[in-house]
């Protein structure tokens, strides 16, 4: 039985005429006719007028190549983060010349506390940036963070990752976003990514993830990286955009399902908040955990503990980082799990499992 994380992506029918298009292009690499393509679809999808959109080649390349370039403008040191994230997010403040700055989050949204920020920011004159994480999917209000800006002055990043789907359309955007398109993710692809900033950026940071080389001229004037998106990185990507309403469609059927009927054993991290996403994710029910550990392998099911098995303050390379004190970061860790869910999962399969559920 294949179990509930079973990750699907483009299908070989789907999929072979973009790589049809690769063939006959001739062109593999390097921001060619593919990436265009799908580079305009998806800024016409966002309808981001005063923006663009950068594909790169994973989630974490988009990260490096913000951070990269922040640090040829912002001669401050610190950048302010959340421990309850991925070791994406620090890695990328470190590699481009930073110290991460470990934030602990807010207890509701399990998002970075935007009032510690404040207080930090009231108190300390070396913070060169703040970088905002959305955990499994759920959507930060960019229109928010839009005024939260302007109010502390400091550039931001945001960390979208896995949040594509449930990014609000038509926004007058100011800020840094990244999005991660990894197999794991609600609208996987092979590793790629993609930042969305506002247009004069466009070619600074295409530049980044070329070398730091100018398409105009063929010189570099900056430290840049390989981060390019590849053409079959595109066709991929092109085919599950072309089934992204049909994939959305059966997320939300199938999420629901197990959502209602987990709520009466469980607290459902960010209950209230509609949204899409392959992943559930719940707070331990010591009561019937054994149970229900054993019901999902009787499903084949997963369970995870998300992103990596500790928080980054506590991994060995970043403990020497500052930090604030980290009473939810560490009580969110220790208790949430959860699991993927498939798509093209038979929904009879999701209603046998729920039942089971509702009995433990």
């Amino acid at each position: 039985m294949k179990f509930f994380g079973q990750f699907s992506l483009a299908r070989r029918g789907k999929i072979n005429k973009y790589l049809k298009k690769v063939d006959n292009n001739k062109y593999y690499s390097n921001f060619g006719p593919l990436y265009l393509e799908l580079k305009k679809k998806i800024e016409t999808n966002l309808n981001y007028k005063d923006n663009s959109v950068i594909l790169t080649s994973s989630g974490h390349s988009s990260l490096l190549t913000i951070t990269k370039y922040l640090n040829t403008k912002l001669k401050k040191k610190y950048v302010l983060c959340p421990s309850f994230s991925f070791y994406s997010n620090p890695i990328s403040i470190i590699d481009s010349g930073f110290k991460p700055y470990f934030v602990d989050i807010n207890d509701d949204n399990l998002v970075i506390d935007l009032k510690l920020v404040k207080q930090i920011l009231s108190k300390r004159n070396d913070i060169a940036f703040l970088m905002v994480v959305s955990p499994f999917g759920y959507p930060v209000d960019i229109e928010y963070l839009n005024k939260f800006q302007k109010e502390i002055n400091i550039p931001i990043i945001y960390d979208a990752a896995d949040t594509f789907l449930n990014l609000k359309k038509k926004i007058n955007n100011k800020i840094f976003i990244t999005c991660s398109f990894h197999p794991t993710k609600t609208l996987g692809s092979n590793e790629s990514g993609l930042i969305i900033c506002p247009k004069k950026y466009e070619k600074i940071f295409e530049n980044i993830t070329n070398f730091g080389i100018s398409e105009k001229n063929n010189k570099s004037n900056i430290i840049g990286f390989n981060g390019k998106f590849s053409e079959y990185d595109a066709a991929i990507l092109l085919s599950n955009f072309d089934d992204m309403n049909k994939k959305i469609k059966n997320l939300k059927k199938r999420s629901s399902i197990v959502k209602n009927s987990l709520k009466t054993k469980f607290k459902i991290a960010h209950y209230k908040k509609q949204f899409i996403s392959n992943k559930i994710t719940f707070y331990k029910n010591l009561s019937i955990d054994r149970k229900f550990i054993k019901l999902c392998q009787s499903y084949n099911i997963i369970l995870n503990r998300w992103w990596s098995n500790n928080v980054m303050h506590k991994v060995n390379i970043f403990q020497k980082y500052p930090k604030t004190k980290m009473i939810n970061t560490l009580k969110t860790k220790k208790n949430l799990i959860g699991f993927y869910i498939n798509d093209n999962m038979k929904i009879t399969q999701f209603k046998s499992f729920c039942r089971d559920i509702e009995k433990l």
